[in-house]
């Protein structure tokens, strides 16, 4: 007796299919490298670095650091890339990524505490006191008079970019890259984009006697890899969104720096 010639026509690249949605970050149409394609993950990660580069390059321009103009251009630049972010994540069916869990607000807690806690202590230990306080100063005038009435509405605003943030580098740049270069790989490089994303306030918030200004290099940097490890560690985006957006609040409304 032949068999049915039905009972082998399973198909198997729509179980590769299955498989691959089953990967947070990973493509249903999974190509070769040597396609075209397979550049267009880097393509978009350097397009999103320059993009967020030149927000910063222009907006913390020293003729408008004592304006709003700094926050509403850097607001409005991650607006637009964190709008990408969700319309990505839309396409994808993963929307429910950003749903909170029980437990992700102390998750979140925890880690923009411990993340504080070592701004802090790096702030104690090498800049604190001489030529060095003047990156941090420069950076605090930015936010204005920190006992004003008005600081909490700062320290909301930039809770709030914090969160665009998130969206836009581990949950549009890190996914993309992990398709082609695994986790660990695309968590790293995800954060040094987010970092050198950062250098042109290196020159802008520098002053002639500390020279250029590395923290919010510095902070992107080792900030961006917890944040990316906390994505790895949850697979998820809520308790990241969450921890940024603490973490910037508290910054505000506990300034490292006072006058």
């Amino acid at each position: 007796m032949t068999a049915s010639p039905d009972s082998g026509d399973d198909d198997p690249s729509s179980e590769r299919e299955d498989d691959s949605d089953a990967d947070f970050g990973a493509t249903a149409d999974a190509r070769p490298s040597n396609e075209p394609d397979a550049a267009r993950p880097w393509v978009v990660a350097v397009g999103v670095t320059a993009f967020i580069a030149l927000a910063f390059l222009y907006g913390f321009q020293p003729s408008r650091q004592l304006t709003n103009v700094p926050f509403f251009v850097i607001g409005s630049a991650y607006l637009v890339s964190g709008g990408v972010a969700l319309s990505r994540l839309r396409a994808r069916r993963e929307l429910s990524l950003l749903r909170p869990r029980s437990g992700d607000l102390s998750l979140a807690a925890l880690s923009a505490g411990l993340l504080y806690g070592l701004a802090l202590a790096t702030h104690l230990v090498f800049t604190a006191r001489g030529p060095r306080a003047g990156w941090l100063f420069s950076v605090y005038v930015l936010l204005g008079d920190p006992f004003a009435d008005g600081r909490h509405l700062v320290a909301a605003g930039l809770a709030l970019v914090g969160v665009l943030e998130e969206l836009t580098w581990r949950g549009l740049v890190l996914p993309l890259l992990e398709t082609r270069s695994g986790t660990l790989r695309a968590s790293v490089t995800t954060s040094l984009l987010y970092a050198t994303s950062h250098l042109p306030t290196m020159f802008l918030l520098g002053n002639p006697a500390a020279g250029p200004n590395p923290l919010l290099v510095l902070a992107a940097l080792g900030c961006g890899l917890g944040w990316s490890y906390l994505r790895f560690r949850t697979d998820r985006l809520a308790p990241v969104l969450l921890s940024h957006g603490l973490f910037t609040w508290a910054i505000v409304e506990f300034p490292l720096w006072r006058p």
